[in-house]
């Protein structure tokens, strides 16, 4: 199915609108990545934190050297989260893990499995890595493309072919770039604002979701582990397919490997729309897809953003907000973010929480607990349809209620390791394959 494209049956075309439906409200601003995204600020953290904690007085703002002292000025709590993970959290993850943690053997075993597909290093600069060059290090003449949208239908088939469940093309909008570089990405200087390459013309979006059964069970037993080394490899063969005609190509890939933020290009790229939990949501999967970018000059057709109502619905639901056992998702309206309105996740309350339950790292359980995140079955479509269709409100609300009343969650609290009060619960029981008991004596 996916190879055909099958499992595509939502019709996109009757919700093409002409602009995305998130607001720009403001002047724009590309992300600060040092600070911003989560990973790099705390990898900065870490290194200058572990030399600060055995000197003399407390560690204040001051303390830190640019870009994080300016961001600790004016963010002080994040100083605070940041310091909890490191002296509170980690130590009782440790403990809880050595005492509680048995149960989770497969799980984890499983998770590094499907992991193991490490990131392709970038072998040297922008120019030197994303450029075709054949054998002999030579550029490569792109061949004569005789049309961008058969270009694009050629791009979205081998897409499904090399395993995508879906494929999307935007232009790329320069506000999604980070303003500075991440580690190990070609850049020379992590200091120094990232020059947008000029080949950075179009992205491509492919994506895979995450195992069912597994991502229900978070957030112990599921893993982003599967879903992104399929979207990792997705998107290499993609960049080696592209480079191959002699067009530039790099690859995007989160957790780690990226240099831009991936969710508004997918959207962007009509693939869906932000939910409240600040993931993007699929008519076909909902929240359950991890995706990839391919940034590169082929010409190509792009695709229109949709509109499936996802705001309203989002709006009225907020049953990932009530199931966030950190109360990192907003159960209130959205707020302005670098000069856009949207729903703003409280990233270190959120990555707390990873070193607060046992099994795999992470938690899900914003994907897992998501209406819109079933299986595409008959009840799901037709779910979908109504929805999508209803400009009154009524259907959100009565599918909402419905969602409480047949798919109740734990109390949040209970997500918690033992250390801090929880009984490590997972949002659905997990599948049997990921029983460790039942497999592995544990005495």
């Amino acid at each position: 199915q996916n190879e055909e494209g099958a499992s595509l049956v939502f019709n996109r075309k009757r919700y093409e609108v002409d602009q995305p439906t998130y607001e720009v409200v403001g002047p724009t601003s590309r992300p600060d990545a040092r600070v911003l995204q989560i990973f790099e600020r705390r990898g900065r953290f870490m290194r200058e934190y572990s030399q600060l904690r055995g000197g003399e007085g407390p560690v204040t703002p001051e303390s830190f050297s640019e870009p994080l002292r300016s961001y600790y000025l004016e963010k002080p709590a994040e100083l605070e989260l940041d310091i909890i993970n490191v002296d509170e959290l980690q130590p009782k993850l440790r403990a809880d893990s050595m005492e509680y943690g048995d149960p989770y053997i497969l799980a984890e075993a499983w998770s590094a499995a499907m992991g193991a597909v490490g990131p392709d290093p970038i072998q040297g600069t922008p120019e030197e890595n994303d450029l075709p060059r054949n054998r002999r290090g030579q550029p490569v003449e792109p061949v004569r493309l005789k049309d961008p949208q058969k270009t694009a239908e050629l791009i979205k088939a081998v897409g499904l072919q090399f395993g995508s469940v879906m494929v999307g093309i935007t232009e790329l909008n320069p506000d999604w770039v980070y303003g500075y570089p991440i580690s190990r990405r070609g850049f020379e200087d992590t200091e120094v604002p990232l020059e947008i390459p000029e080949w950075w013309t179009y992205a491509i979006v492919v994506g895979s979701p995450m195992s069912w059964d597994p991502t229900y069970a978070n957030p112990t037993y599921g893993t982003s582990n599967d879903a992104y080394s399929r979207a990792r490899i997705i998107a290499t063969r993609m960049e080696a397919f592209i480079k191959t005609l002699g067009y530039a190509a790099r690859t995007h890939v989160p957790g780690t490997s990226y240099d831009l933020m991936v969710p508004p290009i997918a959207i962007d790229a009509g693939m869906g729309e932000q939910g409240r939990n600040g993931i993007m949501i699929t008519p076909e999967l909902g929240c359950n897809i991890r995706p990839a970018v391919i940034t590169t000059n082929i010409p190509v057709a792009t695709d229109k953003p949709i509109d499936i109502g996802v705001d309203d619905f989002c709006f009225h639901c907020k049953v990932c907000a009530e199931q966030c056992p950190s109360g990192a998702i907003p159960i209130g309206d959205k707020v302005e973010v670098r000069g856009y309105r949207r729903w703003k996740i409280d990233t270190a309350k959120c990555q707390n929480f990873w070193t607060s339950n046992l099994g795999n790292l992470g938690c899900r359980i914003c994907i897992a607990c998501c209406p819109y995140t079933r299986k595409s079955n008959w009840l799901h479509k037709t779910a979908m349809k109504v929805t999508a269709n209803d400009p009154t409100g009524l259907s959100e609300k009565v599918l909402t209620s419905m969602q409480k009343g047949f798919y109740p969650g734990p109390d949040p609290e209970d997500y918690y390791m033992p250390s801090l009060g929880g009984e490590n619960a997972t949002y659905r029981d997990p599948p049997w394959w990921l029983r460790t008991e039942d497999f592995i004596d544990l005495d």
